[in-house]
């Protein structure tokens, strides 16, 4: 009861800020989508006394699986990195963690959104309290990045038209980037957005501009780095691409979440936002692609004789 007591008039204020909330126009510039499996409890964690609070990694809802959305947003002078949260109704007696929302947007969509918080705003597509999300980053826009000054019109993105030939995936953020780690020194990658058509029963065609990549390896067994700004599950597939009338393909597997001709790599963690990836065998002369789970966006490499 008294923590009950202690919820509702937080609850209580909560409301009444919504409703004096100064909400400015914003757009979306990216939404991706975070799976992170569960985790057990590292050997430390059996050595927390009976009775006292376990430090965060051994918590429960700590290690629990997750799925999260990143959300970019730009207002007139910032750009934000989001993730909406399920608002619970006694936020302080949720002791399974946070629960977090597809938030139903696509880049292009236009909102109105609030800052609560330091880490808190509140974003909207009509004229609603909206939805919650955590602050995870933002950083402040030059001029030329800025959205249009003025009112924009609070609306949810047109829908994709069904059995559309090719479909251009909205861009991604920069929070992720894939490097050719040769001769102690890191190597960009060529970088391009995916161009997905879907061709039936589930399976798609990846298809990427050029018939070569401008990036090529020094060796046929060449070793990556993937660098994120925050935690991620490092989940990426390297693929042979087929060369065509100047474009580059391979097809993917919605179903299986892997192309068709998919080549064994280890990943390695090295940190929480760092991973190496390697090749299991050396690679044929060809175009090949490294496609981070999740993303909509691939580095493109070539391997030479």
């Amino acid at each position: 009861m008294i923590r009950l007591a202690v919820a509702l008039p937080a609850l209580c204020a909560l409301c009444y800020a919504a409703d004096s909330l100064v909400w400015e126009p914003a757009r979306v510039t990216d939404v991706q989508k975070t799976v992170v499996p569960a985790r057990e409890p590292d050997a430390s964690c059996n050595a927390t006394p009976r009775g006292t609070t376990p430090p965060p990694q051994c918590r429960p809802q700590n290690l629990r699986a997750q799925t999260y959305w990143r959300m970019t947003i730009e207002t007139g002078s910032r750009r934000m990195v989001v993730r909406p949260y399920k608002q619970p109704t006694l936020g302080i007696l949720n002791e399974n963690g946070v629960t977090y929302l597809d938030p139903m947007l696509a880049a292009g969509a236009t909102v109105e959104v609030a800052i609560v918080a330091k880490n808190t705003l509140r974003y909207r597509t009509d004229l609603g309290q909206g939805n919650t999300a955590q602050i995870d980053t933002q950083a402040l826009l030059t001029g030329s990045a800025a959205p249009p000054v003025g009112k924009i019109p609070l609306s949810l993105p047109p829908p994709k038209p069904v059995g559309a030939p090719t479909v251009e995936l909205p861009a991604v953020s920069s929070a992720l980037k894939v490097v050719l780690l040769e001769n102690s020194d890191f190597r960009d990658l060529e970088v391009q957005q995916v161009r997905s058509q879907d061709i039936g029963d589930g399976a798609s065609l990846y298809s990427f501009s050029g018939e070569a990549s401008s990036t090529v390896a020094g060796s046929n067994r060449p070793v990556f780095l993937v660098l994120a700004e925050g935690e991620t599950n490092g989940q990426v597939e390297l693929a042979r691409l087929q060369v065509s009338k100047g474009v580059r393909q391979v097809v993917y597997s919605a179903a299986g979440k892997k192309s068709a001709s998919s080549v064994p790599v280890l990943v390695t963690r090295v940190s929480p936002t760092v991973f190496r990836v390697t090749v299991n065998q050396g690679l044929a002369p060809g175009e090949y692609a490294i496609l981070p789970a999740g993303l909509n966006r691939a580095f493109l490499f070539q391997i030479k004789n």
